[in-house]
């Protein structure tokens, strides 16, 4: 605190005298703009890492959010994580073959979802024409 409040009194001062370094700002090229976000680009690619497939969600919530199509319907997903080690190793162990895309589920309490290096859970997510729901909310009455 100390230290943040001589910084500024020294900030002030080079202000007042004029005695401060001035650095333009760069214009090179290599200054881009976000691109535009359309529905299309918010679909989840399940080929891509865990940890891209996260921050991906993560980025997109809660607006414009991720969507991914199940059993052609699309679902808004807004929460997400990795399947813990424990848990990965017996899904790998039992269903290594599978492909980008799939899911398992005790059709209870979990979907899990295969990605290009492991898998997700997804925690909360929205059907169709339906509110915000947790995994076990949303099997106590629908299935997959």
């Amino acid at each position: 605190m100390k230290k943040g409040a001589q910084l500024v009194l020294k900030t002030v001062r080079a202000i007042e005298t004029g005695d401060f370094p001035s650095i333009p700002q760069s214009t090179e090229p290599e200054i881009k703009h976000a691109p535009k976000i359309f529905k299309e680009t918010c679909e989840i690619n399940w080929n891509q890492t865990t940890k891209k497939i996260i921050d991906f969600v993560r980025g997109l919530n809660p607006y414009p959010t991720a969507w991914t199509n199940l059993n052609g319907k699309v679902y808004k997903v807004h929460s997400i994580k990795s399947v813990v080690d424990s848990q990965q190793s017996t899904i790998n162990g039992e269903l290594s073959t599978m492909d980008y895309g799939q899911l398992i589920t005790d059709h209870k309490t979990y979907l899990h979802i295969k990605t290009a290096d492991g898998w997700v859970a997804i925690e909360e997510f929205q059907p169709e024409g339906k509110k915000r729901m947790s995994i076990p909310e949303f099997f106590r009455g629908n299935k997959l």
